[in-house]
């Protein structure tokens, strides 16, 4: 369980995929200078399309809210793109800066939206896309006309095997918008759109005319918009969710045994910080068989390359250390709830601030800063998780003052990282681009190091024992 988050934990995780071998930990991490393109770059072939900016990249959630998809888009690239030339331009930077970093790594966990135009469908398919996993959606531009050509042309790539989506908001009236649906694999509902609301009273008509077709529910910022998801006519359909509303975990019921559970974890985290002696961790341990199994099964896994097998839990401290058990017990305060989803979103969004911030600090060349910006990721959510204020979650930890101050009070030496870690995951562009600045990051380092971070998490999550279910997307 967790195979691959414990051996990042002890260093052992520097195995990269073919192609992304990183460098020197203390070596900041190297980056071409970007350049903005024109509508003259629209017919360059794809590898010769420079990478620029920060992509977005989304999480897209099933109903049982766990994060089975990410929605990846340029930002910019609809508002900037003021011709079909111009938007297919920014639809090849996407594609071509999600192949360079590699990013397609993730899509063997999740599956990807990816906005392209009508006029970007003659780039398709293309071998750089994992096209199984993929649901493009349909970019509708001023002047695009749906005819017997397009429709020609979605039928040759859905024999090819790729999937669409559209908003049909932004499809209007067109005649040929019914034959269009029916191509689809996704409807999308956007309620962003200022022209959102004049899709509603189609939503009982439209299920019931493509039954095949399953919706998005897209930028949901309050509970109503979910609330009409979950309960307006035709809502068995809405298969997935993604807006700033589902990004906060919604109240849980609370299971008590789960509960002493967490309770025995932060105790025994609580004592490894006041440097208590073992005898009283293990009495802890004593207290709780299914930690306690946890524990014994970890320190002996092939991972820890130990050549007998563990038998005491003090001999197990001791092998682990009280660095290393610490940080494997702040994974069990999540995995105690495992077959909760709105846990395990907390518990992947949490992953990803750590490893992002963790990785910001090697750039810099400083392993203990490092992993104490792991730490501060890693517990910037632990307050939702416990349905209790940060500060009382954090109060039996302990935490070394430049962490605290940073999740509690928004300052010190930490509190830049986790903010340019909350504006990736708000795709906040003007405070990814000011806080970047201040830490001496480009905007592509950036990218690259949030990407591979979610990558990462992706490798751990699938090592637990609960898996999102990314085969029904």
């Amino acid at each position: 369980m967790l195979k691959q988050l414990f051996g990042g934990l002890l260093g052992k995780d520097k195995q990269s995929a073919p192609g992304n071998e990183p460098g020197p930990a203390s070596a900041p991490l190297a980056s071409p200078p970007a350049r903005v393109l024109d509508g003259t770059d629209a017919l360059a072939p794809l590898h010769h399309v420079q990478t620029l900016g920060f992509v977005s990249h989304q999480p897209v959630q099933d109903k049982d809210q766990r994060v089975v998809a990410y929605e990846f888009i340029v930002k910019g690239s609809q508002d900037g793109a003021k011709s079909a030339a111009h938007k297919r331009t920014f639809d090849r930077l996407l594609l071509t800066t999600l192949r360079n970093m590699n990013v397609f790594r993730l899509l063997a966990y999740r599956r990807a939206f990816i906005h392209l135009s009508l006029a970007s469908l003659d780039d398709l398919p293309s071998p750089d896309l994992p096209a199984n996993s993929c649901i493009f959606i349909l970019d509708m531009l001023p002047g695009d006309v749906l005819d017997e050509a397009l429709m020609s042309r979605l039928d040759s790539l859905r024999q090819a095997g790729l999937r669409f989506a559209v908003e049909p908001a932004s499809v209007g009236s067109q005649p040929a918008a019914l034959a269009l649906y029916q191509r689809m694999d996704y409807l999308v509902l956007d309620f962003a759109a200022p022209n959102a609301r004049m899709l509603f009273p189609l939503l009982e008509k439209l299920p019931q005319r493509f039954p095949h077709v399953r919706w998005l529910g897209r930028n949901i910022n309050s509970a109503e918009e979910l609330d009409l998801c979950l309960h307006s006519p035709g809502s068995q359909h809405f298969a997935l969710f993604h807006g700033s509303y589902l990004n906060v975990a919604q109240p849980r019921n609370a299971n008590k045994n789960e509960g002493a559970n967490q309770g025995r974890v932060l105790e025994v985290m609580r004592l490894l910080r006041a440097n208590a002696p073992i005898d009283e961790i293990e009495a802890q341990f004593k207290l709780d068989s299914l930690l306690l199994f946890k524990l014994m099964r970890y320190v002996n896994s092939p991972i820890n390359g130990l050549n007998r097998k563990v038998q005491t839990i003090e001999e197990g401290i001791m092998l682990l250390g009280r660095g290393n058990l610490f940080k494997w017990l702040s994974l069990m305060l999540f995995t105690s709830e495992s077959d909760s989803g709105s846990a395990l979103t907390l518990m992947e969004k949490s992953l990803i601030r750590a490893r992002f911030m963790e990785e910001l600090g090697l750039a810099h060349g400083n392993k203990l800063e490092a992993e104490h910006l792991f730490l501060t990721g890693m517990f910037s959510l632990l307050g939702t998780l416990l349905n209790t204020t940060l500060a009382e979650a954090l109060a039996p930890l302990d935490l070394p003052m430049m962490i605290a101050d940073a999740l509690l009070r928004g300052k010190g030496l930490f509190a830049e990282p986790l903010q340019l870690a909350l504006a990736c995951e708000q795709d906040d562009n003007d405070a990814i681009a000011r806080l970047s600045a201040s830490q001496r990051v480009s905007l592509e380092q950036v990218t690259g190091i949030h990407m591979d971070a979610v990558v990462w998490a992706q490798e751990v999550l699938k090592e637990s024992d609960v898996q999102n279910d990314v085969e029904g997307v």
